[in-house]
């Protein structure tokens, strides 16, 4: 069964109203008055090159480049890596001011290897200027603007410093706000009381199989996927998840139906890096422009596959996103 959204009425009968938030997302990416990201930006080392990266970062990134306004809050350090990330997010019209340096603090970095099929594993540094996110005066002041949607992930939160500055966030958000929390499982980096509050917190919730496997535990056994993501919405009052799946595409689940769509295979992949970025941000810039799920869907799944195409998570030119803007409109 495929729900579909009825054109003069998007976002409020997508979901089972919570405390009027979702509802109150308005279907015209025009009449969008701020997203807000606050996460992680670094530097992924590839064994050849490297590229700017981090999760939070790639979906805003995207966003911007998709005509949406966003807001992009992170820290780096006082060093090369952070001269050339502050150089880059000018470059690409970012607000500079959102991002803090920290004098004690390296940028961060990821170390990433490559397997022949493209696939990667990452080795992701500690305690860098992103575990060290103020509540500055620059960041209050964004609270006290509204917003529509605040993005955030678990990987921020590694550190109580992190989770504490999330869960801020969080309680400033207004009820009409949505939360979209992108769920990162890296090795070391997360805690259960930090899954559990991320997920109280979400409205929407992206992930992939292997998380949703490690956040259901022992309570996955002989479980469909489908059963497994029911518990969860119940559980935790989701609105929404997007379940990526690989090379299986992925599923979209409302409280009471469920679609699926295949992996993009017109191109080549020359890393995977970002695509679930890609994907995240793709499907959030579908939804706020009114376009029927199964349309977000298929944007999002040629989106992500376009960027399987590059060296990175963020291509070097425009010239994507101007192909996909013109797809955006209903």
């Amino acid at each position: 069964m495929v729900y579909t959204y009825p054109d003069n009425n998007i976002l409020s009968k997508l979901f089972t109203p919570r405390k009027n938030r979702i509802q109150n997302i308005l279907s015209c990416i025009l009449k969008i008055t701020m997203i807000l990201v606050i996460g992680e930006i670094l530097f992924d080392l590839f064994p050849t090159y490297k590229r700017i990266g981090g999760a939070p970062f790639n979906f805003a990134f995207h966003l911007k480049k998709l005509g949406l306004p966003v807001r992009f809050v992170s820290r780096v350090g006082n060093d090369i890596h952070g001269n050339q990330i502050l150089d880059f997010l000018e470059l690409n019209q970012f607000d500079t001011k959102d991002i803090q340096r920290d004098p004690e603090h390296a940028t961060g970095t990821v170390a990433i290897d490559l397997d022949k099929d493209g696939n990667h594993t990452f080795s992701i540094i500690s305690d860098t200027a992103y575990d060290h996110i103020a509540f500055d005066k620059n960041l209050e002041a964004l609270c006290h603007r509204p917003w529509d949607l605040l993005y955030f992930g678990t990987l921020i939160q590694r550190t109580p410093n992190g989770a504490k500055l999330v869960q801020k966030l969080l309680s400033k958000k207004s009820r009409k706000a949505v939360g979209f929390c992108d769920i990162n499982l890296r090795p070391d980096c997360y805690t259960r009381a930090t899954i559990e509050a991320s997920l109280k917190a979400a409205d929407i919730l992206k992930l992939n199989q292997e998380e949703l496997e490690k956040i259901s535990g022992d309570e996955k056994k002989d479980q469909t996927l489908g059963k497994q993501v029911s518990r969860l919405m119940t559980t935790h009052s989701l609105d929404l998840v997007i379940l990526t799946l690989g090379e299986q595409g992925s599923k979209w689940f409302t409280k009471t139906t469920s679609k699926q769509r295949s992996a993009t295979r017109n191109q080549p992949i020359i890393d995977t890096v970002g695509a679930g970025d890609a994907y995240a941000a793709m499907a959030v810039a579908g939804l706020l422009s009114g376009l029927p799920n199964t349309a977000a869907m298929e944007l999002a799944r040629k989106f992500a596959g376009n960027i399987c195409g590059f060296k990175g998570a963020l291509p070097d030119n425009n010239d994507i996103y101007q192909k996909f803007k013109g797809r955006l409109k209903r």
